[in-house]
C-alpha cells in the first residue's frame, strides 16, 4: 500500500532553522485500482482546501493498485507509501500511522462521496464533537446505493448494531467520516477488512466518545466496486458478537445451564411421573444437553468478554474486575477437578452397580446423566481457566 501525502509546508522557528509543520486536517483516501475517479477526488480535496482555507494534508493509501492510480496521484504531487496487505482496514491503518494532521478525514477514491463538504465535518469537531459520520439515510443520499445493501444489508446491520451496544447510528456503514486524532488514539482499530469501518462505530460508542452525523448524498461510483455482499455482511455481524458479550452470550448461557440444572434436580427428585413411572431418564438426559451447552456458551462469553476487557472498553467493568480478583488458574482448577471427581464417582458407582448386578438395567439412570454433566462440566473448566488465565495475565 502507498500512502501518499500533500506536500507539507514549513514554517521558520525563531532561530532561523525550519521545523516541520503539522495540518490541521488529514484526509485519508485508501486506493486499490481507481484510475478511474482518484484524480477527481483529489482536485476537489486540494480545493475546498483553499476556498475553506483548511491547513490539510491528503493521504492516499495504496493497496497494491495495478493501473495508473499511483501515477495520478504522484503526478498531483502527492506522495505513495506502499501497504502490501491487502485489505480495506489494513489500508487506513497505514495511512492513519502516517498521518500528521489534528482533525481526520476518512472516505472512499472512488468519487462517491462529495469532498466539499470537509468544512462541514470539521465544524462539526471544533463545536466538541470527537466523532462525525455522514449518513446516507438522514435526506435521502442512499438512492444510488445497490439494492440489496440500501434496503437490507446496511438497516439491518445498523439495526442490530444499535440495539447491541446502545447507539443511534442511521447509517453505520457510511464510508466518509471524521474524527480527532484523539478519538482515534481510543478508538485504537484493528481490523483489517471491510469490518474497519463497523469497527470504528463500535468502538467510539464503546469509549464514550460523542458522537453525530451529517446528512450526505452518495454519487455513482466509478470503477469496480470492492465489496462482496454476503463474505462482509457475515464479517461484520461476527465482529458485532464478539464485542458485545453480554446480550449474545450471558443471558443466554445463564438460561441454558439454570434450565439444565433444574431438569437434572427434577430428574433426580421424581417429580415428573407418567402411568406412575419416573421420567428421569429422558429429563436427565435434557439436563445435560442444556447444562453443557449453557455452561460452553457462558465460557465462550467469559472469553469474549476477556478480550473485550483487554481492548480498554471495559476498563470500568467492577463485575468482571471483581471475578478476576477471585479468579485464579488455581481456583480453575481446583473447582474443575473437584466437579470431575464428583461425577466421575458417581459415574464410578453406577458402573458397579450395574457390573455385580450382573448387568441388568439399572433403576436408576438419570444419575448417570447427572455424572456425566459434572465429567464434561469440570474437565472444560480446568482447560477453560488455563485459556483464560492465558489471556487475562496482563490485567491480573
Amino acid at each position: 500500500m502507498s500512502v501518499m501525502a500533500a506536500t507539507v509546508h514549513n514554517q521558520p522557528s525563531p532561530h532561523g532553522l525550519e521545523t516541520p509543520h503539522s495540518p490541521m486536517v488529514s484526509v485519508v483516501l485508501p486506493c486499490l485500482n481507481e484510475e478511474a475517479a482518484i484524480a477527481a477526488c483529489l482536485q476537489k480535496i486540494l480545493a475546498t482546501f483553499v476556498q475553506a482555507q483548511l491547513d490539510g494534508e491528503i493521504i492516499v493509501c495504496d493497496n497494491g493498485s495495478t493501473d495508473r492510480s499511483v501515477a495520478i496521484a504522484e503526478s498531483m504531487g502527492v506522495q505513495v507509501v506502499h501497504q502490501p496487505e491487502r485489505g480495506y482496514g489494513n489500508a487506513y491503518l497505514k495511512g492513519f500511522a502516517s498521518a500528521k494532521g489534528a482533525y481526520f478525514v476518512m472516505g472512499d477514491a472512488d468519487d462517491t462521496y462529495d469532498f466539499t463538504m470537509i468544512p462541514t465535518f470539521i465544524e462539526k469537531l471544533r463545536a466538541g464533537y470527537d466523532f462525525v459520520t455522514g449518513s446516507r439515510y438522514l435526506e435521502g443520499g442512499h438512492a444510488t446505493i445497490p439494492f440489496l445493501h440500501r434496503c437490507f444489508g446496511n438497516p439491518l446491520l445498523t439495526t442490530i448494531l444499535n440495539v447491541l451496544f446502545k447507539t443511534k447510528y442511521t447509517d453505520v456503514y457510511c464510508g466518509f467520516r471524521a474524527f480527532s486524532r484523539r478519538a482515534y488514539d481510543l478508538i485504537k482499530p484493528v481490523s483489517p477488512g471491510m469490518e474497519f469501518n463497523l469497527e470504528l462505530a463500535i468502538n467510539a460508542g464503546l469509549a464514550g466518545l460523542k458522537i453525530t452525523e451529517v446528512p450526505i448524498h452518495l454519487h455513482e461510483r466509478k470503477g469496480e466496486s470492492k465489496l462482496r455482499t454476503f463474505r462482509d455482511g457475515w464479517r461484520s455481524l461476527r465482529m458485532m458478537l464478539v464485542y458485545c458479550p453480554n446480550t449474545v452470550f450471558f443471558v443466554p448461557g445463564f438460561l441454558a445451564l439454570a434450565l439444565g440444572f433444574f431438569a437434572h434436580f427434577v430428574s433426580l427428585v421424581g417429580v415428573l411421573q407418567f402411568n406412575g413411572q419416573p421420567l428421569g431418564t429422558v429429563t436427565g438426559i435434557f439436563g445435560t444437553i442444556f447444562s453443557v451447552a449453557g455452561f460452553q456458551i457462558l465460557s465462550l462469553g467469559l472469553h469474549a468478554k476477556t478480550y473485550s476487557w483487554s481492548r480498554r472498553f471495559d476498563v470500568d467493568n467492577r463485575s468482571l474486575a471483581a471475578f478476576y480478583d477471585w479468579f485464579r488458574l488455581e481456583t480453575g482448577l481446583l473447582l474443575g477437578a473437584g466437579l470431575l471427581l464428583i461425577g466421575g464417582m458417581i459415574l464410578g458407582l453406577l458402573v458397579w452397580e450395574w457390573i455385580t448386578s450382573g448387568f441388568v438395567p439399572l433403576p436408576r439412570p438419570e444419575w448417570g446423566s447427572f455424572g456425566a454433566t459434572l465429567v464434561i462440566i469440570g474437565g472444560g473448566t480446568i482447560f477453560s481457566s488455563l485459556f483464560i488465565s492465558a489471556m487475562s495475565m496482563k490485567k491480573s
